[in-house]
């Protein structure tokens, strides 16, 4: 059974559609929009917008599914009501973002957080309670610095990726800086007294 359309049938005869599985009844729908603000002060002329992050938007549904559709008595309506639980347990096994849509919105990369199933002696029917969230997508970017933006130890290599940057040359220090690289080495390896690693004043 597909995961990718469960369907509710809202009180205005528009269907929302989240998966195969055609619900009889959406009692509620509530779309939950968070953001949250530091609780530091801002400085004056800052901006404000810097100081706001956005959660993740939410959705809550609350349907029914019955038996009436297939058959008002018999097994046929409970095989029915079976296999409905059996797709939100599918849901709640896959993990998977899907998409929804419920007449009056769509809603997509919706990842199921929380299910409740309920069923009473009222009838041949059980309520399911919904919580949704919606999964942000980042894209990783890369940039470069512009040459004129570089040390000047970096000339030649900025603006480009994979470039090595050079080794040092022991011959290129002077005969103190070698003593001192020596020596920090030595003790690092417990061989001679203790000392501060090189250019560590």
């Amino acid at each position: 059974m597909s995961l990718t359309a469960l369907t509710f049938n809202s009180v205005f005869g528009t269907r929302a559609v989240i998966g195969t599985l055609q619900l009889d009844a959406l009692v509620s729908e509530d779309t939950i929009l968070d953001s949250y603000a530091t609780i530091y002060p801002v400085e004056d002329g800052g901006s404000i917008t810097d100081n706001v992050s956005s959660d993740a938007e939410k959705l809550s549904l609350t349907g029914q599914v019955t038996s009436a559709e297939i058959t008002v008595y018999g097994a046929g309506g409970w095989q029915k009501l079976i296999q409905a639980k059996d797709v939100f347990r599918q849901l709640h096994e896959a993990r998977t973002p899907i998409s929804i849509s419920t007449g009056m919105d769509n809603y997509t990369d919706m990842v199921m957080e929380r299910c409740r199933i309920g069923r009473s002696n009222e009838g041949d029917h059980f309520t399911v309670e919904c919580d949704f969230r919606k999964i942000l997508k980042a894209q990783l970017q890369t940039d470069t610095v512009p040459e004129d933006k570089a040390a000047v130890s970096a000339k030649g290599k900025a603006g480009s990726t994979r470039t090595s940057g050079g080794k040092v040359n022991a011959a290129d220090l002077s005969e103190k800086q070698q003593q001192a690289a020596t020596d920090y080495v030595n003790a690092t390896l417990g061989i001679g007294p203790r000392v501060r690693p090189p250019g560590v004043m």
